[in-house]
């Protein structure tokens, strides 16, 4: 890969900090969370899936308000050094944010929903599936303070488990069995509530045993306890205006548009997530790493921990996204035929959330260090920036205004991001050779297409033999025009130890 070239070192630090499990649970994740996705639409339809998108997106935006930035907070906190005493405030911690989780159900129950749906969101019985969707609200919370903690300690796997491999299975078999008893819309939303109840469970369970400072009777440090509540609502501050500016072109779709409009889209989003099922995986212990650079003040340590996150993203998400831009608009023949969709939608949101994908994890340069005020300053000016689009687009466009809205917001925040990085820290973490593996597989996914679209009836069956052509014809050409020849000796190094393994144990 060039000047961005990996070596095997800083490669196997990435693949040993919990990311073959990152990634085998994000697969299964998504995997099963795309089938229930079809499932529920396919029973639903366009018009619900639209309500629990909206009030979904509702729940994630209070979902990230709720953990009081904690959860990115503890990766830093915990990240920096002092662990085993810093363990001792998670208690004060979790219990602050779970009564925080508590109030948007209690206000939701004392009227504002029914407020919500006489005012904004004028669909049938919304008031009731938003007071079912915030129930869950306390445990998603807690949840999420325990993820930030394990990847604090540089334990990710308790927190990916939970959630990416327990939490949709429940959720799967509740909402299924639901369904088999004649429940449709309230299969989705009871199976959704139910299945964080029983996760936020097991994982404090355990949290109990593993999160346990070593030394239990030692007195807490209320001074480096509030040090943390200091800087985290900046933090919480830079999570909630991401994901205010993700999900602004759903839900001002939902205000000016139809509950169709928007089922569509999330339709369209949720396939589009693919694409940084990548960067999840390989991103999971990132910002504590970076915290522990900047307390041993290694900036070339952080520039290249950034640019191996970058350039790794890049070469994963690249023929999901080239799949989706070429192929993403025929969902209507999986999910039915009230989810047609314009190909341009598909692309623009394609390209969004690639671009978020590869480049966001800028932010951490930002939240980890010291700048967190930046990094809210910059995402205060997206959501701004999003919100005057939305309007300005939506009413007269609908889709395409919506998913252009989100596209230049989000792509203004992280050209404006490397800026800053590179001028607080002078490092250049976005390599050419980053960009290389998009371009290859768009011009491998257009020569597919080019070459079967004579042949091409737009069947489900037709549509998947040329996915899988492409993605053939992208692994093996990858392998000869992305990477180096030292890049597949190290590829190479790293296979050829799982395979003697394997091969004796047979």
């Amino acid at each position: 890969m060039d000047a961005n070239r990996l070596n095997g070192k800083h490669f196997s630090r990435h693949f040993s900090q919990g990311v073959p499990l990152s990634a085998l649970a994000m697969i299964y994740n998504q995997i099963l969370s795309f089938a229930v996705g079809v499932l529920v639409a396919r029973v639903i339809g366009a018009s619900q899936y639209g309500i629990v998108i909206v009030a979904r997106n509702i729940s994630e935006i209070l979902g990230i308000v709720s953990p009081l930035g904690l959860d990115l907070a503890l990766q830093r906190h915990l990240g920096s050094g002092h662990c085993s005493a810093r363990l001792r405030q998670l208690t004060v911690f979790r219990s602050a944010a779970f009564v925080v989780g508590i109030a948007p159900a209690v206000l939701a129950a004392l009227g504002l929903g029914t407020y919500v749906e006489r005012s904004i969101y004028r669909y049938p019985d919304f008031a009731n599936v938003l007071f079912a969707t915030l129930v869950a609200l306390p445990f998603v919370t807690d949840l999420a303070v325990l993820g930030g903690a394990y990847r604090g300690v540089l334990k990710p796997e308790p927190s990916i488990v939970v959630s990416y491999i327990l939490q949709p299975t429940f959720r799967a078999t509740v909402m299924a069995t639901l369904f088999a008893l004649g429940w449709r819309l309230w299969a989705v939303v009871v199976g959704t509530s139910v299945s964080y109840v029983i996760s936020w469970f097991i994982l404090a369970v355990r949290a109990r045993r593993e999160l346990a400072p070593a030394d239990s009777t030692g007195k807490l440090d209320w001074t480096d306890t509030l040090s943390v509540l200091r800087y985290s609502p900046s933090l919480a501050a830079s999570l909630i205006l991401t994901m205010y500016i993700r999900s602004t072109d759903s839900l001002f779709l939902g205000y000016f548009g139809s509950a169709a409009d928007v089922g569509q889209y999330g339709a369209v989003v949720m396939i589009a997530q693919l694409i940084g099922l990548p960067g999840l995986a390989i991103g999971q212990t990132l910002g504590a790493r970076i915290a522990l650079c900047n307390r041993h003040n290694d900036i070339a340590g952080m520039e290249r921990l950034l640019a191996e996150n970058i350039c790794l993203t890049s070469l994963f998400s690249a023929p999901v996204f080239a799949a989706i831009v070429f192929w993403g608009d025929r969902i209507n023949l999986v999910l039915g035929p009230t989810f047609a969709v314009d190909a341009w939608v598909v692309s623009i949101v394609a390209a969004r959330v690639l671009v978020q994908t590869m480049f966001g994890c800028s932010g951490f340069a930002l939240s980890m260090t010291g700048w967190h005020l930046q990094e809210t300053g910059l995402l205060g000016i997206g959501s701004l920036i999003s919100v005057a689009l939305c309007f300005a687009l939506i009413p007269r466009h609908g889709q395409i205004g919506a998913a252009l809205a989100g596209f230049i917001s989000l792509s203004m925040v992280n050209v404006s991001r490397y800026a800053v990085v590179r001028s607080i820290f002078d490092i250049r973490h976005v390599k050419l050779a980053a960009i290389k593996p998009t371009v290859w597989a768009v011009v491998v996914a257009g020569g597919t297409d080019l070459l079967l679209c004579q042949f091409d009836d737009r069947t489900l069956l037709f549509t998947l033999f040329e996915i899988v052509i492409f993605v053939i014809s992208f692994a093996v050409s990858a392998w000869f025009v992305l990477f180096t020849h030292q890049d597949r000796e190290m590829i190479a190094r790293l296979i050829a130890p799982r395979l003697s393994i394997a091969g004796a144990d047979e």
